[in-house]
Parts: structure tokens; C-alpha cells; sequence
């Protein structure tokens, strides 16, 4: 049996979302900007299947809920004799839709019987709704009605007695949605699905002192609730040993604090009916795991091998020498076996379906482990068969993590203003793209490790140049009326000039407010490069197929502004700084209209490019603008370190918008 989809209604920003599981490989990955809810549907498994309604706050409605509570409110205020419960607005619920597809086994079938909602012998899916609603409206509004406080609301009223008034109750569902039925034994849940969580906060440190953090009280955990359970001679065997030289050891504590004994006496301490003092030592491996256990570090496999005989390096250092991203390593696969132990080692009738979910794995973990440990995680759950039937989510802000994934196990969420929008990325791939498209796309997130899943905004480039430039660009953007620009996550790609056209599909489906900046790549009627105004077309194929959508060049140059816009995203090619100067063809060349006069006042800050742009006057140096040719990362590079140059026309306006804009609610 397998969780297929989840289905999640009015909780926190997940107003109406549906995260499906990936059906190829046992890990789905959510990613998104922060605070875009993705740990939420952390909490949404947690407090839905694992708890017992006692966790839920009003707060954790959806806000878009919040108004239903002054309908409701008027209606059961508004007869003094009291209000007709049939006619009292219904008060928002949240949800969780939990879908399985199960097999012809008799463990799947006898769970998926209490969830049959058809006989259609073909379908093996089968549904289970966990809502947490009004218990007793009728009780609810005859306790507002004669508790609550003079101008007290409703809503206010409930913040603080949610839980008496709300509670979970749950639901088998027919395939279609039409018909819901109520089940009133919860232990299903138990024999369903077991989720188990390794949080963000895993509170590993380096502090030798802060005795809770140390891995060994994860072993210790592990050797209680397994080793003990497992194997049962070995545990005896070392609590018989502890025991041996406690007896040993309370003798030498009794030497050794004689004279603590002698000095009782001396102060008063009743020498004849007074109980007498014996120190003794209590040793078991409960207590020694859980306080007294360090996990020490030697030497490597690989020095002890290459090491003569009998050379070996013998050293051993404490836990806290050891970096914080192997400790939280060692940490999350520790968690994740003593998960799948604890499961194992359950009763035949164990949940049947087995959902780890881990936040953040990157943390603490430098880029190559990142990519190791996502390409490795399926096959460690799944060695030896033990784990065929467990399945990962997992959230991350990390591009190496989702590098090597391709599309399919991707869920992109992205927040508009009060809710949640979440794209499944399976979808995107099975789409109508070219199979060319897809593997450029595909190859070049894996090989560029870009950050395009979590970033607020996102400006496609040419080149280096421009790459290199844009954060100067987007602070003076921001010094000129746009401060909050400054603060937003911005994520600059580098896609060349032919290539940009083949992002329209992947950024118009997760639409993410984009900017493109690209050359107007003018050329004659013979199809070779040539000055703008001798130029008849473009030769850039983004201009051609995508924005605006036009080859000749006086279409293009006379395109509006709503030509240049597709939904949320903006191009951005050379337009005249001002009528007496000439339109550019490149970026460079648009650099030296726009600061024609700051060249020539400072092109000896330029370290490196300042023999190429030298002219003895403005004149000269716009004639010449065409012809010159700065090596591309020298001219940036100079130009990074230097003041007063100003952003050219064309990026400036184009950096104006994607400030401006803000995603459709």
C-alpha cells in the first residue's frame, strides 16, 4: 500500500492544496521560497494523524476562514428566544485527505475494506478524510450565548476553547467526492499509516557542556526502545557486568569518603539509633548510555590499512571535535533506522503504509554530502528489502538537493498572499514540451545547481557581464524608489542568448515573477551582425519565439509595454537612452551611451579595460561605441569596483518592474 496524495483544506496558508506522492522513487521533494508553507504540511501530518485534536488553534485556520466567524455570530446572537441551529452558517473546518492505492495482498485488503466507498473491482484507491470541526453547534451557541464576555466575538471566544468545542473526526470517501461516510473507530489510523518526523531543529552543536545535544542520548534511545528488545542475552550480559563492578566500586566509595562519615559524626549525626551510611555505586546501561556515553572519533579506514602492522595511529578524540555536518549525518541516519526498527518490530497488523518526513537534511552539510545523501536515501531505506514500502517527503532550500532529481518528485509551493499555490512538477514533465526542451532544462538545473525553486524573483541573463553587474544594478533599483527591492530573494541565471526562450514553459508553470534581459543581436539583410540602424532583424531567438514575439526589427524597437509581458514575466533588450543617441546592440555598447561622459572623466579607475574605452572626448567615444570590444569579464570586473556609472535604459526599466510587481493574489 501507498499514500498517493495528500489533500489538504483551511489549514494555516494551505488553503486548498494537493501534494501528490512521486510514483517513481520513494522521496518527494517540497521546495519554495521561505515561509511558502511547506513545513506546515509537516504539521499538517503531524497534528492530523498523530494527535488528538488537542494541538489545533484557531490560529492554524486559513485567515481567508476567519470571516465565516462574524456571520456565524450574528446569526446565534440574533434571536433573543434562540436561534434555529438549522439556520446557524456552518463554521469553518480544516482537512486532510489521505489517498492510498493499495494491493491484492490480505494486509492491504483488510484495511482497504473499512475504506470501501465502490465496488468497481478495477479501482485500488481508497480515501480517508481526517477533518477537525464543530462537535455540537447547538452546545457551542448556547455556551456562547450565556458565558461570553460583554463585546466578546465569536472568534475570540473560541481562541480559547477550541478544543472544547472542536475535534477530529474522520471519514471514508467515495472517488469522486460525492459521498462521505463516518468512521467511528479511530484505531485505523494506527493499522493505516505511521509518519515519523526528523525536524529541522535537531539541536546539535559543538558545546562540550550541553549535555542534551550529544549524540549519545540518541544512542541511548536507540539501545531502550531496540537493542534491549532484540537482543535480550547481550543486554544481560552487560547489566550482569555493570553489576559486578558496582559491588567493586562501592567499596573503593566507601575509602574514599570515610572521612565525609567521620565528619557527620563530629557535627551531631546520631551515632546509635540513626540509620547507618553506606555509599554505593548503581551502574546500568540505561544510565550510562543516557549520561555517561560519548561518541569518540579515531583515525580513518584508510589510515589504519596504509599504516605498517602494529603501527596503527591509536588516537581517539571526543564527540565535539567532529564538524557539525557529520553529527547531524550521523544524526538524521540514525533517526530514520531507529524508525524503520521500531516499525519492523512491530505486530503483524503494523501500519501499512510508512511516511518519513525530514526538514531541511541540508543543514550543517557542505554541497557534495547534500547531493550524496538525496541520491542515497532511497537505496538506505530499501536495503535488504526491509524498507520496500517506506516513502520520504522532504523540504530543503538547498539547489545540490534537488540538482539530481529531475522533475517528477518536485512539489513547488509558492505563496499568494494568504494561500498556498502548489505545482507538481510531475505534471510540468509530462506536459507537451519537446523531449530537446525538457533534457536542456532538465541538465541545466543539474549542472548550474541554480536556485530558481526559491527565490522570490528571479532575472534570466546573457551573460557574464550582466550577471556580474545586476546586484549594483539592483541596489541602485532600490536607492531609487524601490527599498524593498534590496531585500528580496533574487536569483540571477545565466542562460546566453539563445537558450532563454527555452525556460518560458518552466517559468510561465511555476510563475515565478521573472525578468529577462537579452540583446536586440541586430543584423542585416544578409543575416550578418551590423549596427542597429543599418539592422532590418533580429538574430536572437528568444525576441523571435518568445517576447515580443516579432523578427523585424522596427516591430521590435515599436513593441509596448504589454508586448514585452507574458503573465509574470518581462523582457528587457537596448532602447535609445535618449533621442540623440544611438539604439545599442549589445550590452556593452548600451553601457558606453549611457556613460559616455563618466568614461571619459574616469576611465582610468578601469585598471584593466581603460586603454579600450580611452577617447579624447564623448564624441569620439559614441562613434567608436559599435567598434569597441572589451574582454567581457575585465570591463565587470572594473566596473564592480568602481562608483558613479549608471544602470542603461532598457535594465533599469526592466528592473523597475519586476520591483513593482506584485503576484496576483
Amino acid at each position: 500500500m501507498r499514500l498517493v496524495r495528500l489533500d489538504i483544506r483551511n489549514f494555516r496558508l494551505l488553503r486548498d492544496a494537493s501534494i501528490r506522492m512521486d510514483e517513481t522513487q520513494a522521496t518527494t521533494i517540497l521546495v519554495g521560497p521561505n515561509n511558502s508553507g511547506k513545513t506546515s504540511v509537516a504539521e499538517a501530518l503531524l497534528m492530523f494523524t498523530e494527535g488528538s485534536g488537542k494541538d489545533f488553534s484557531i490560529y492554524d485556520l486559513s485567515v481567508c476562514c476567519w470571516a465565516c466567524f462574524a456571520a456565524t455570530e450574528k446569526e446565534m446572537l440574533a434571536d433573543a428566544s434562540g436561534p434555529d441551529a438549522a439556520l446557524i452558517p456552518p463554521l469553518p473546518s480544516m482537512s486532510m485527505d489521505l489517498h492510498f492505492l493499495y494491493g491484492n495482498d490480505d494486509a492491504d485488503l483488510a484495511v482497504a475494506s473499512d475504506l470501501l466507498m465502490d465496488v468497481d473491482a478495477e479501482s485500488f484507491r481508497v480515501r480517508l478524510r481526517i477533518a477537525y470541526v464543530v462537535k455540537d453547534i447547538e452546545k457551542l451557541t448556547k455556551e456562547f450565548r450565556e458565558t461570553r464576555r460583554e463585546g466578546e466575538t465569536l472568534f475570540a471566544f473560541l481562541s480559547t476553547r477550541m478544543n472544547e468545542h472542536y475535534g477530529l473526526v474522520l471519514y471514508k470517501v467515495g472517488p469522486d467526492d460525492s459521498e462521505s461516510e463516518r468512521i467511528e473507530d479511530h484505531k485505523i489510523l494506527d493499522r493505516l499509516i505511521k509518519v515519523n518526523f526528523v525536524f529541522a531543529q535537531r539541536h546539535i552543536d559543538d558545546q562540550e557542556h550541553s549535555r542534551a545535544t550529544r549524540l549519545s542520548h540518541l544512542l541511548h534511545a536507540h539501545y531502550e526502545k531496540h537493542y534491549k528488545t532484540a537482543e535480550p542475552e547481550d543486554h544481560r550480559r552487560i547489566e550482569d557486568s555493570l553489576k559486578e563492578y558496582a559491588v567493586t566500586l562501592g567499596g573503593r566509595y566507601m575509602k574514599a569518603f570515610d572521612g565525609l562519615i567521620g565528619n557527620l559524626r563530629q557535627f551531631g549525626y546520631p551515632q546509635r539509633r540513626a540509620p547507618t551510611i553506606s555509599i554505593k555505586a548503581e551502574l546500568n546501561a540505561t544510565t550510562l548510555f543516557h549520561d555517561n556515553t560519548r561518541i569518540w572519533y579515531g583515525p580513518a579506514v584508510e589510515a589504519v590499512l596504509a599504516a605498517p602492522s602494529g603501527d596503527a595511529p591509536a588516537y581517539e578524540l571526543p564527540e565535539k571535535y567532529n564538524g557539525l555536518g557529520f553529527k547531524n549525518l550521523i544524526y538524521m541516519i540514525l533517526q530514520i533506522q531507529s524508525f524503520r526498527i521500531a516499525l519492523t518490530r512491530m505486530p503483524e497488523d503494523r501500519p501499512r503504509v510508512h511516511v518519513v518526513f525530514i526538514e531541511e537534511p541540508e543543514t550543517h552539510l557542505h554541497p557534495q554530502v547534500q547531493s550524496v545523501f538525496i541520491g542515497q536515501l532511497a537505496a538506505f531505506l530499501n536495503r535488504d528489502g526491509e524498507g520496500a514500502d517506506v516513502q520520504v517527503m522532504l523540504t530543503t532550500h538547498s539547489s545540490h538537493v534537488v540538482a539530481d532529481s529531475g522533475f517528477a518528485p518536485i512539489r513547488y509551493f509558492r505563496r499568494r498572499e494568504s494561500h498556498v499555490e502548489v505545482r507538481d512538477l510531475l505534471e510540468f514533465e509530462k506536459g507537451s514540451l519537446p523531449s530537446d526542451t525538457l533534457r536542456f532544462l532538465s541538465r541545466y538545473l543539474s549542472l548550474m545547481r541554480c536556485d530558481l525553486f526559491f527565490a522570490d524573483k528571479v532575472i534570466l541573463v546573457e551573460g557574464q557581464v550582466e550577471k556580474l553587474l545586476l546586484p549594483k544594478m539592483i541596489a541602485d533599483c532600490a536607492a531609487k524608489g524601490h527599498p524593498a527591492f534590496a531585500s528580496e530573494y533574487i536569483t540571477i541565471m545565466e542562460v546566453g542568448g539563445a537558450h532563454a526562450h527555452k525556460f518560458r514553459s518552466l517559468l510561465k508553470f511555476i510563475e515565478v515573477p521573472t525578468l529577462v534581459i537579452t540583446d536586440l543581436d541586430a543584423v542585416g539583410a544578409d543575416g550578418k551582425m551590423c549596427r542597429v540602424a543599418d539592422g532590418t532583424r533580429t538574430s536572437n531567438a528568444t525576441l523571435k519565439s518568445w517576447l515580443p514575439g516579432k523578427t523585424d526589427l522596427n516591430d521590435i524597437q515599436a513593441a509596448a509595454a504589454a508586448d514585452k509581458t507574458d503573465g509574470t514575466v518581462r523582457i528587457a533588450y537596448q532602447i535609445a537612452d535618449d533621442a540623440t543617441l544611438p539604439c545599442a546592440r549589445t550590452f556593452e555598447e548600451a553601457f558606453i551611451y549611457c556613460n559616455a561622459d563618466w568614461l571619459i572623466r574616469c576611465s582610468a579607475a578601469l585598471p584593466v579595460t581603460a586603454s579600450t574605452v580611452a577617447r579624447s572626448c564623448v564624441t569620439d567615444l559614441v562613434r567608436d561605441a559599435y567598434e569597441i570590444q572589451p574582454a567581457k569579464v575585465d570591463f565587470a570586473l572594473d566596473l564592480m569596483v568602481t562608483e558613479g556609472w549608471q544602470t542603461p535604459r532598457y535594465i533599469a526599466e526592466g528592473l523597475a518592474w519586476l520591483a513593482e510587481f506584485e503576484a496576483a493574489p
